[in-house]
């Protein structure tokens, strides 16, 4: 029992909590006084038995105490429970931030009995309305979700929705401890994280693990009343791990946090992530991939062949990787180059670098094939069945069996085993640093190490054996090789570089391809969408390779477009050599990714997110770039919103300019609006009207002077406009800048070009100037307009 009332309390300026240890339960309260939390408590659940601290006999003991991590400094209770018959204890930790407005929880269970038991998962959060609980989120209406892997970005579910409840406690092959909460209400499932929604302008909470280094984290949600959420955070172990006598077990630690608006919640929590995990930040790809055309034919002569081209027409631009995927390899397993790559992988890394690239490779580190030698010689090294089998692995159906005449059969390396852990770090140090490959791009994970039946360690649990292959595999490739991560980036935060977050699913004719960009599950802008806040914080984002081959100029405009609003890895999954030039161009204006993620403005309004804006800040301006889709092929759409969901104020004026238009559309105010045609894009940059000449937009790069422009100034006293433009050597393109006034056209006016030394100036609308920028023998050209002297009629 807690023999002071005052060691059960903890608070900071942001919350205040307490444990009822006659309840087995704790409250958190806001400054205020408002209720946040009533009655929250944890849970383990092993296969013997559940242990629930608001049930069953417990002896508690609280303490408070200080403590300093990586998220900073703050005021710990920890609860210490331990069972009337003695077979278990529970330690809950609740932490307060001295400037974090979040609390974060964490479970820990021992078996304090001298019997091993078996242990399915932990449940640091619980917040059941069966036993009390409520998570008070006043006007809640919606949630975000998040999926599992690539293939599943979650979902914008609206409470009172049945069609998004679970049916069953199982998920993607993951038995839960818990099915949906009890009443008339729909239960909602999320992989990691969610967030709640109350408004775009109101205050959001944010649910979601801080690491999943020892479990898989899982989150059940319900909105049993107006106002009220149901919440359990399970901490998974599959495929239930054994607790040996004696031994603890952590569920990871847990968020709750509260945040003015939606999108400062759902960023606050993912850069509490990447301060928890130390995330990798700030490394992208932008290349090429052999992929899409080739899939698993691919040979060092079409790898070469694309090289070439990239490094004549692509790489002054910013182009730095090329990669070869999946088909180069002899087996799964036997990495080596087969037939079409006669050379063998390190003479392609070779022959790729001195195309002036970064060579990149794709590998399925954990699956092995039947003619390997792994498998001929070291059946000890792979998964078994519970029976002592060995495990068969492969992309088939859930719960379906393997088939039978498959050939070869596939297999999946365990590295729990020392000998295989051994082998893969083996293969990763030739890989890297034999090999020289700068990039390794890690696949096939989900049907191979994570769906494991027993490991050769039973008391290691999925996750934790999935953290421990990028372990080995960052520590034998170094800090200076991308990880490209095509798995559970929750589980590998910290050690990866960028993340697939989209379906890739692009295979078959012009539907199929137009599909994988804005209409799929999980397609590409429903994943820049709900994923947006991950990246730069977690990972980089990866939502998909450009590939315009089969689609026309409009889709392939939009396709380029919501590639670069993502801001992470920019890849061409094209044949180069056949491309046309106007979509060889398309891909210039998006190299090299600028690196910054935009906005979705209209996250929660539906599933697939089609509206985005990006603040771009530069030491010579700032603007705003807003990207309006329509997947749509058939019937033209309207976009409007008011100016304050893009981040700009209301009471200002912005100057419009449409980039792939290359029109001005002019001065608006209050609200922005976009007619779209069917399965194109409208992309806009919105400056501050000044009052005197600036730069509103360019030719050379989506983000219109983000990438381009140097420097711009303007001179008062000689009514001067200056800039210094960068580009590749020997190309040219096109800055405008809007000078106010009225300068209508007149014959032999001042409507002629203005040439200059490596710039040419024209009047192309009556308020906007075309600066014609050459870059010789330089990539650096200064330019000025001199207004007076511009608009000064000829004699």
């Amino acid at each position: 029992m807690v023999q002071n009332e005052k060691d059960a309390r903890i608070a900071n300026r942001h919350f205040r909590v307490f444990f009822d240890s006659n309840r087995g339960t704790y409250v958190i309260r806001r400054s205020g006084g408002a209720p946040l939390v009533t009655n929250g408590t944890t849970t383990a659940n092993f296969r013997s038995d559940t242990y629930a601290l608001n049930i069953g006999a417990f002896r508690h003991s609280v303490r408070s105490s200080r403590f300093r991590d990586r998220l900073g400094s703050g005021d710990r209770l920890t609860v210490t429970s331990r069972d009337a018959n003695d077979r278990i204890q529970v330690d809950l930790d609740i932490a307060l931030y001295d400037d974090l407005p979040a609390i974060v929880l964490e479970t820990h269970c021992t078996n304090v009995s001298d019997r091993d038991a078996i242990v399915h998962g932990i449940e640091p959060l619980r917040i059941a309305d069966a036993a009390g609980g409520i998570l008070h989120a006043p006007g809640v209406t919606k949630c975000i979700t998040n999926g599992e892997m690539y293939y599943d970005d979650g979902m914008i579910h609206s409470f009172g929705n049945r069609e998004g409840g679970i049916a069953s406690s199982s998920q993607k092959g993951i038995d839960l401890s818990n099915g949906p909460f009890h009443g008339p209400n729909e239960t909602i499932h999320s992989w990691w994280n969610a967030g709640l929604f109350s408004g775009y302008d109101a205050e959001s909470i944010v649910l979601g693990y801080l690491g999943n280094d020892r479990s898989l984290g899982t989150l059940l949600i319900s909105r049993p009343a107006p106002d009220r959420i149901a919440v359990i955070a399970e901490s998974v172990y599959p495929p239930g791990i054994v607790l040996e006598a004696g031994s603890t077990i952590g569920s990871n630690r847990f968020m709750i946090g509260v945040a003015a608006n939606p999108y400062a919640a759902l960023e606050a929590y993912a850069g509490a992530v990447a301060r928890t995990n130390e995330a990798r930040q700030g490394s992208r790809i932008d290349g090429w991939c052999s992929w899409f055309y080739t899939l698993a034919q691919v040979s060092e002569e079409e790898v070469l062949a694309n090289a070439a081209f990239a490094a004549r027409h692509l790489k002054p631009y910013g182009l730095e990787y090329i990669q070869v995927d999946e088909g180069y390899q002899r087996w799964h397993g036997d990495w080596e180059g087969n037939e079409r790559f006669p050379g063998g992988m390190k003479r392609l890394a070779d022959r790729i670098r001195a195309c002036g690239f970064k060579p990149g490779i794709w590998i399925s580190p954990y699956v092995i094939s039947e003619p390997t030698e792994v498998f001929r010689e070291h059946q000890d090294w792979l998964l078994r069945n519970p029976d002592g089998s060995l495990q068969r692995v492969g992309n088939w159906p859930p719960g379906a069996e393997p088939p039978a005449d498959e050939n070869p059969k596939r297999y999946c390396l365990d590295i729990t085993h020392p000998g295989a852990a051994g082998w893969l770090h083996h293969l990763i140090d030739r890989i890297a640093n034999d090999w020289g490959f700068e990039m390794i791009k890690v696949d096939f994970v989900a049907w191979s190490i994570l769906a494991a039946k027993r490991y050769h360690d039973p008391t290691q649990s999925s996750a934790a054996v999935y953290r421990r292959g990028m372990e080995i595999m960052r520590k034998a490739a170094g800090d200076r090789c991308h990880i490209f991560e095509c798995g559970p980036g929750a589980i590998t935060v910290g050690l990866i570089d960028s993340m697939r977050v989209e379906l890739d699913s692009n295979y078959g004719f012009a539907d199929a391809a137009w599909n994988t960009y804005f209409l799929d599950q999980a397609c590409s802008a429903s994943a820049a969408g709900k994923r947006y806040y991950f990246h730069n914080r977690t990972w980089t984002n990866d939502v998909d390779h450009l590939c315009t081959h089969l689609l026309t100029h409009d889709q392939s405009e939009a396709a380029a477009t919501i590639i670069a609003m993502s801001g992470g890895n920019t890849m061409s999954g094209d044949r180069l050599l056949q491309l046309d030039p106007y979509k060889l161009d398309i891909f210039r204006k998006i190299l090299p990714s600028y690196g910054e993620a935009a906005t979705p403005i209209d996250l929660f309004d539906a599933e697939t997110q089609t509206c985005f804006a990006l603040h771009v800040e530069k030491e010579f301006g700032a603007w705003t770039v807003a990207a309006f889709f329509n997947p749509d092929l058939a019937e033209p759409t309207e976009k409007r919103f008011p100016l304050e969901r893009l981040g700009l104020q209301q009471a200002k004026t912005y100057l419009a300019w449409d980039f792939w238009r290359q029109q001005f559309i002019g001065e608006i105010s209050g609200a922005v609006a976009a007619e779209i045609p069917p399965g194109s894009v409208r992309l806009l940059s919105l400056h501050e009207e000044t009052g005197r000449p600036q730069v509103i937009g360019t030719d050379r790069h989506v983000l219109q002077g983000a990438i381009e422009i140097e420097r711009v100034e303007w001179n008062d006293s000689t009514q001067t406009l200056s800039g210094i433009s960068v580009g590749p050597p020997g190309t040219s393109h096109n800055a405008y800048v809007h000078v106010p006034g009225d300068h209508p056209w007149t014959w032999g006016g001042y409507v002629l070009f203005q040439d200059h030394e490596a710039f040419t100036l024209k009047l192309v609308h009556p308020n906007v100037i075309q600066v014609y920028v050459r870059f010789d023998d330089s990539g650096r050209t200064p330019w000025r307009i001199d207004v007076d002297e511009f608009f000064r009629a000829p004699a």
